[in-house]
């Protein structure tokens, strides 16, 4: 990603609309617009018509646009801006971008690239500038809730907090290892520090929202198959995962606990993440004994708490009084595709609709397994996404190192010592904490992480 050339994107969302906003950043903006406006540039918005190359023998297509100059570093980006605003034709904009692009040092700009210039310019920390990907890709309130949490600097604040504090507390260690011939110099005592460590350990695990550990299958939505009993529920979760995790057989009441395995959505939905599949007992109000009670009880436990319901019904009755009241999606899931006297016969791919009605599927030899793979991940992997306990993977893994080091450096410390046995050991595993907390403010990250960090965006961001 070089600094040293001038971009030029669309802003705005694509489509038609009244107005879009084309954006232009860089060290030649001030004599683009020069030349785009005939006179020298001033801040503020001018009014001018770009000569648009014509593309037939009508020669050139004067455009009407509205120019707005931001000078260095008043700007989104910290660089010199220019920002046109014209009618929202997408062929339109297309030519003016290609015109722009034919002017010298300037070229089109990679995703996030407007925004990572403001990180390196110091206008946004990485968390806010995360915040700014989050926002847009955000799908419900809750989620962009989290998103205004980075942008306001909220989350970043706390990171800070964080980081200062083990900073401290390595500084504290290693005075004790430096300094021991000065008189004045006292090293932190093994219970303070102890007391330091969990308070700071505390305050990481309450920000992911759990136990330290849980918070990855917290974040990956929970899809429940559900169906009375023998309606091919476990044979369906054994071929989506791909394998035999499910006992499955004719009699009722083969299932009894609730399995519960990740399912990769990937391979059929590009793009998609992983969730967490259950199968559970088959619903059934007539529970013969009482490990069959226990069994319909950790059933509706668990559809209490599902973001997807696969509905799975071979009659296609989906009778609504069989299922428990829910908040979650419901797929329903015609299973048995395959028998012969189903009276609903197959269709072609390209005419059915999952939202419209239920999907045939076949366990046995994956007819439509696909279709449902997909279905899934556009129903569980686009809401009922953790807002900030869930976060993004990125700092989500940042905490999980810096915990995980915080525990190790607790391990070499004992209360009962008057001074510290292993103090090299143990700033060792403190600056491991603190080069973790280090990448969630962007002053320890490495560029894979940056790289990573602004390809989520989309281009003109």
């Amino acid at each position: 990603m070089s600094l040293a050339a001038t971009i030029a994107a669309c802003s705005t969302a694509p489509g038609r609309s009244a107005r879009a906003m084309i954006r232009v950043s860089g060290p030649t903006v001030p004599s683009l617009a020069a030349t785009l406006t005939g006179s020298p540039t001033r801040r503020g918005c001018t009014r001018g018509a770009l000569p648009l190359p014509g593309e037939n023998a009508a020669g050139s297509l004067p455009l009407p646009v509205l120019l707005a100059f931001f000078h260095a570093p008043h700007s989104y980006t910290g660089e010199d801006v220019l920002e046109l605003q014209l009618p929202g034709n997408p062929a339109l904009i297309d030519r003016v971008l290609r015109y722009l692009a034919s002017f010298p040092g300037v070229r089109p700009a990679q995703p996030g690239e407007f925004t990572a210039r403001a990180y390196f310019a110091g206008r946004l920390t990485l968390d806010q500038a995360e915040g700014v990907a989050a926002a847009i890709a955000a799908a419900t309130n809750e989620q962009l809730a989290a998103a205004r949490e980075l942008l306001q600097g909220r989350a970043g604040a706390a990171y800070q907090g964080w980081a200062d504090e083990a900073s401290m507390l390595l500084a504290l260690v290693e005075a004790g290892i430096d300094f021991t011939d000065q008189e004045d110099v006292r090293p932190i005592e093994p219970a303070a520090l102890l007391a330091r460590l969990g308070a700071l350990r505390q305050a990481i695990a309450s920000h992911l929202g759990a136990r330290a550990g849980a918070e990855a299958t917290v974040a990956q939505p929970l899809v429940v198959l559900v169906g009375r009993p023998n309606a091919g529920k476990s044979t369906l979760f054994n071929a989506l995962l791909g394998r035999r995790r499910a006992v499955a057989g004719p009699i009722a009441g083969t299932t009894r606990d609730a399995l519960v395995e990740p399912l990769d959505l990937s391979p059929s939905a590009p793009g998609a993440g992983t969730v967490q599949l259950a199968d559970l007992a088959g619903l059934d109000d007539m529970q013969s004994d009482q490990p069959d009670a226990l069994a319909q009880a950790a059933a509706r436990h668990t559809i209490a708490r599902a973001d997807l319901l696969l509905w799975c019904d071979p009659t296609s009755r989906f009778d609504e009084r069989d299922l428990p009241p829910t908040s979650a999606e419901v797929l329903r899931i015609r299973t048995f595709a395959d028998r012969p006297a189903d009276p609903h016969p197959r269709v072609p791919q390209s005419s059915f609709r999952v939202q419209h009605s239920a999907l045939p599927v076949c366990a046995l030899d994956g007819w439509h397994l696909a279709d449902l793979k997909r279905a899934i991940a556009e129903h569980a992997c686009s809401s009922n996404q953790a807002p900030l306990a869930a976060l993004l993977p990125r700092h989500r893994a940042a905490m999980h190192d810096a915990i995980g080091a915080i525990d190790l450096a607790a391990t070499l410390i004992d209360t009962r010592d008057t001074g510290l046995r292993r103090p090299e050991e143990l700033a060792q595993t403190l600056r491991a904490a603190l080069d973790a907390l280090g990448e969630l403010r962007g002053r320890i990250s490495p560029d894979d992480i940056l790289g990573k960090v602004f390809a989520t965006f989309c281009v003109g961001k």
